[in-house]
């Protein structure tokens, strides 16, 4: 029996949820209707202050006019070298609602990269935070922006703590006819009242873009129904909430899970935004005795570290209800060692992993409450289709056969910004006459209609003789070890052969571990413990493993590292 056919995990949604359809509005408006009883509630608190929702629709409308009085209109794009910051939050949904989008940009990237993706959206406005002008000093002239507009992080925050901020954060930015502090430009729209577009479902509201770890970023096109059909599929995944629940906002604005898991989707949960621009991971203990989040969505290398911070040591954690993993695959001896934590501090839910791509709006699939499975990333959301189809012929699979995921639904981006031949390759019509995303991941479901994932079809190991190691097995096996803090498994090349990888360990340790003697014994551990053709060649320390900016094992940069690494030279005793 095809699983597209059968949809088993549509039995674990109610009645209601299966008749909700998607709202015809804008991503803007649709967070409007969600909350117009709730105004004097706060939609977000920015360091102790808060921003009700009436505040916010009015810096959002007022937002809205200053870009309408630049000349702004539906189809335009303005470029963001900017953090999630209330004014930042509010610009994206002023654009929202002209009709035109905010081509978001991580202000970490370097010049190189910034300069392409602000020419290629070919926008005329360009917003950023002060710290990140240096960068855009430098491309001034290249990048020939008709207005540059300087943000702030201190301008929302409550008096002592922006005089203290302004004080430790002094910024060199040349001011002049070209560049403007946000306070001048929203001045520009006081005498204007913006018109506001007409709804359109595949009307542009932000590009965000992927992490780049197969290559160039690419610029992922997501709008009002992507954004609001994750949205959607949230509000009935059966989250336990309540009316004065608080969200803690860690993920960068600038990447999809960010725009739409990190802001949107919470606004649209009527749940209180706190958002965080310049998220240090080392801080997540003291962020969550700080705010008491009662939802916190995070990756897995941000998890293992709340697990490790001083700050929640012995602390009841049991205002804690999701605490979530995305943005990477979650090994299962992490799991195991998250469910222990779990127990010890009063959590009453399980770990609510998840599965997604910036490609589909950043979530596709999630376990919840009582729907879980451990290992799993959940069942399908409630307007995603999940299935999967074999990669050379496309046929579809059946109930625990692996092969490629693919996901079809409403939360797919309209394509890749300016790259017809990219998007062609993710995004492919089936023989149902269906488009799909292809993930590139391997995985399989079960007849409860939970996946798996079992890891990168980039990222499996082929041998010289064609047997395929999968990275995420050898990762969960020692990432359950209590001495290790982070684990990455990488292909180097094989020296007897003329093609082909072996797996290789790179380990993190926990704080004063052997880790001579460690890397030792995990060696002989895997020896005994993992099948012949997927032993590691070698167990190697790294004091540090890098990570992506999105807080992802960067992979990319340790395959270009270790690639050639010799491991006929390396043996356990080194």
């Amino acid at each position: 029996m095809k699983i597209t056919e059968e949809k088993v995990w549509m039995k674990y949604y109610s009645d209601e949820a299966k008749n909700t359809p998607i709202p015809k509005c804008t991503a803007y408006n649709y967070v409007k209707e969600l909350n117009q009883n709730r105004l004097d509630f706060p939609a977000l608190h920015y360091y102790g202050r808060d921003i009700s929702f009436r505040e916010l629709f009015s810096r959002v409308d007022e937002t809205a006019n200053a870009f309408a009085a630049l000349g702004v209109k539906a189809g335009d794009i303005v470029s963001f070298l900017s953090v999630q910051i209330p004014e930042t939050i509010a610009a994206v949904y002023a654009l929202n609602k002209l009709g035109a989008a905010a081509n978001t940009i991580d202000p970490r990237m370097d010049t190189a990269s910034i300069e392409r993706m602000i020419k290629n959206s070919g926008s005329s406005i360009l917003v950023t935070i002060d710290i990140a002008f240096p960068k855009v000093r430098k491309i001034m002239e290249s990048i020939d922006q008709d207005l540059i507009i300087v943000q702030s992080a201190a301008d929302s925050l409550p008096f002592l703590k922006k005089v203290a901020m302004k004080l430790m954060t002094r910024t060199d930015v040349a001011y002049g006819d070209k560049v403007v502090k946000w306070r001048a430009f929203m001045k520009c729209g006081e005498n204007v009242v913006a018109k506001e577009a007409p709804y359109v479902g595949d009307a542009t509201v932000a590009i965000t873009y992927t992490g780049g770890t197969t290559g160039i970023p690419k610029g992922v096109v997501l709008t009002n129904d992507s954004m609001n059909a994750v949205a959607i599929n949230f509000i009935h995944c059966d989250v336990v909430r309540e009316e004065q629940d608080r969200f803690l906002g860690i993920i960068p604005i600038f990447s999809a899970y960010g725009m739409v898991c990190g802001m949107h989707m919470p606004l649209c949960m009527r749940i209180t935004l706190v958002p965080i621009p310049k998220f240090v991971p080392a801080t997540i203990g003291k962020l969550v005795k700080t705010y008491r989040p009662n939802h916190v969505i995070s990756t897995p290398v941000f998890i293992e570290l709340l697990m490790q911070s001083k700050e929640v040591k012995g602390m009841d954690l049991s205002f804690l209800r999701t605490l979530a993993s995305g943005g990477d695959t979650m090994n299962e001896g992490l799991e195991t060692k998250l469910n222990e934590f779990r127990k010890e501090h009063n959590m009453k839910y399980p770990l609510a992993q998840g599965y997604g791509m910036s490609e589909l709006s950043a979530a596709a699939s999630f376990c919840v409450n009582r729907v879980y499975k451990p290992g799993s990333v959940g069942i399908p959301s409630l307007t995603t289709t999940v299935s999967i189809f074999d990669p050379d012929t496309g046929e579809e699979k059946s109930y625990f056969e692996e092969g490629e995921v693919c996901i079809t639904g409403p939360s797919m981006m309209k394509c890749y910004f300016n790259a017809p031949e990219e998007t062609a390759h993710v995004m492919r019509e089936h023989t149902d006459g269906r488009i799909w995303i292809h993930s590139g991941d391997v995985g399989y479901m079960d007849k409860d209609g939970f996946l798996y994932i079992k890891g990168r079809i980039k990222r499996m190991i082929t041998r010289f003789d064609g047997h395929k190691v999968f990275p995420v097995n050898l990762e969960s096996l020692v990432g359950a070890r209590e001495d290790v803090h982070n684990c990455a498994v990488i292909g180097v090349n094989d020296r007897d052969h003329s093609q082909g990888q072996y797996p290789m360990v790179l380990v993190e340790m926990m704080p004063g571990v052997d880790s001579k003697a460690t890397c030792k014994e995990i060696f002989e551990y895997c020896d005994v413990n993992v099948e012949e053709r997927g032993k590691p060649v070698a167990v190697v320390h790294l004091d540090e493993i890098p990570l992506t900016g999105m807080g992802k094992n960067d992979y990319r940069l340790l395959e270009k590292h270790f690639k050639q690494f010799d491991y006929k030279a390396w043996t356990p005793d080194l």
